[in-house]
């Protein structure tokens, strides 16, 4: 066990020993806050390429075309950068990949750092096998940038970026040719979150300075792609229900009104719930979810969080609870899938593997673990398709094939690995990176 590991685990230990008791919602609106402006050595790694009723009924509104319009934060204007950019990455150098995301089965990004852990975003056009660097001319920050940048694209040409400890967020309509820099209200030291509905609807989440329960945070909406922000929400204002509280793990809008978004309660709240918006995200209902009947004081006993929220239709959705508890002289994991067919006021709960899960269709679902599962029916049978010795992060194309990162963390060594049989076999992808195209 590696010592990142042990330290993990004690550090787990001390929290639910602290936090386990309820403390309240901690959700207020703070009245002091200060916001400035201002992988691989096993051989399992192969050496070849290759029902329960909701408290509460939720009525869930039809989507519309669009929420009235709201001016924007401010006209763009242009923005002088202080520093040095960060530099590309030379043609031929040595990477770590750390992140992928395919957008189709040829393009995609990912996150790789250099030998002074420095992350770029790198972009490839044939699957895996050639990378540019694409990074921003963000103002180069030596104590920030091995901080995971926060990227989304909705198509292989539009994209958003944002680093941690600043106040721009970057934008792309060529794939990452061309940068444009737009700055926002607040540096958003804890780094942030982005969501595209299309093109032109776009949620940013500014995630401010945070302290016991508290995740402050600024909410903006974009209906011109970026180019301009409104400010929705931020600690300042003072909502009946606020978003203030906890970690910000996922969010989905099926359409420019109504959507969803996942929080983790870190073991301090017994209400474990989901928050909707039903006015593109100026104001957000929480929704009470129940604890598994299997393990009925979950929410009282272990961590548990939301994640990966993933709306339908304006009634049916699905998002993942995790729960960490102690148990038997240890730590264990316990995971469901959550399917609500009503808007959210009656839910079908099912346990399901240990791991990352990935939704491929309405059907079809992955947990990637050490132990990696498949199901075809929606999470009633679980397959076990491999056993690694690593620790790996995916992209799945279909269902079927993939492109991730396996890491092995007793020797810190990364690989790019593809499958193409459900992850009952892997392959090795040697990545060559070519010279920027990224103007400066």
């Amino acid at each position: 066990m590696s010592k990142i590991s042990k330290f993990l685990i004690i550090l787990l230990l001390a929290i639910l020993t602290a936090c386990n008791r309820p403390q309240g919602d901690a959700t207020q609106t703070p009245l002091d806050i200060e916001l400035t402006q201002d992988m691989v050595k096993d051989t399992d790694i192969p050496d070849q390429p290759v029902d329960t009723s909701q408290p509460e009924d939720t009525d869930v509104p039809p989507a519309q075309e669009d929420p009235t319009p709201q001016p924007p934060t401010a006209e763009p204007q242009e923005i002088i950068l202080e520093g040095d950019p960060i530099a590309p990455l030379p043609a031929g150098s040595a990477v770590d990949f750390k992140v992928v995301h395919m957008l189709n089965d040829q393009i995609g990004w990912g996150l790789a750092t250099d030998d002074e852990r420095v992350n770029h975003l790198v972009r490839t056009d044939d699957g895996g096998y050639t990378w540019r660097d694409i990074t921003p001319p963000q103002p180069d920050m030596p104590d920030k940038t091995w901080i995971y940048p926060e990227v989304h694209f909705y198509d292989p040409d539009t994209g958003w970026v944002i680093f941690s400890d600043t106040d721009l967020v970057w934008l792309t309509k060529d794939g990452g040719i061309d940068w444009t820099p737009v700055r926002l209200d607040f540096n958003a030291w804890l780094g942030g979150m982005i969501y595209s509905l299309d093109q032109d609807h776009v949620w940013l989440f500014q995630f401010l300075e945070g302290g016991m329960q508290k995740v402050y945070t600024a909410l903006y909406r974009s209906v011109d792609g970026g180019t301009t922000w409104t400010k929705l929400i931020d600690p300042t204002m003072a909502p009946d229900y606020s978003i203030q509280g906890f970690d910000k793990t996922g969010v989905d809008f099926l359409n420019p009104d109504y959507g969803w978004l996942t929080r983790h309660f870190r073991g301090v709240s017994p209400d474990v719930r989901l928050d909707a918006t039903y006015d593109g995200g100026m104001t957000w209902q929480a929704i009470n979810l129940p604890a598994p009947s299997s393990a009925p004081e979950a929410f009282n006993d272990c961590s548990c969080g939301l994640s990966t929220p993933d709306l339908e239709t304006v009634s049916a959705g699905t998002l993942k609870l995790e729960c960490l508890c102690s148990g038997g002289g240890g730590l264990f994991t316990k995971n469901y899938i959550y399917r609500t067919e009503d808007g959210g006021t009656n839910w079908n709960i099912q346990s399901v593997p240990e791991g990352e899960i990935h939704k491929i269709t309405k059907q079809t679902y992955y947990a990637v673990g050490r132990e990696i599962y498949k199901t075809e029916d929606g999470g009633e049978n679980w397959d076990l398709m491999n056993t690694v010795n690593w620790d790996g992060r995916f992209s799945f194309l279909n269902t079927t094939a993939a492109l991730g990162v396996a890491y092995d963390p007793d020797d810190e060594e990364y690989a790019l690995v593809q499958t193409s049989s459900s992850c009952s076999s892997f392959g090795i992808i040697n990545p060559v990176l070519l010279s920027s195209q990224t103007n400066r």
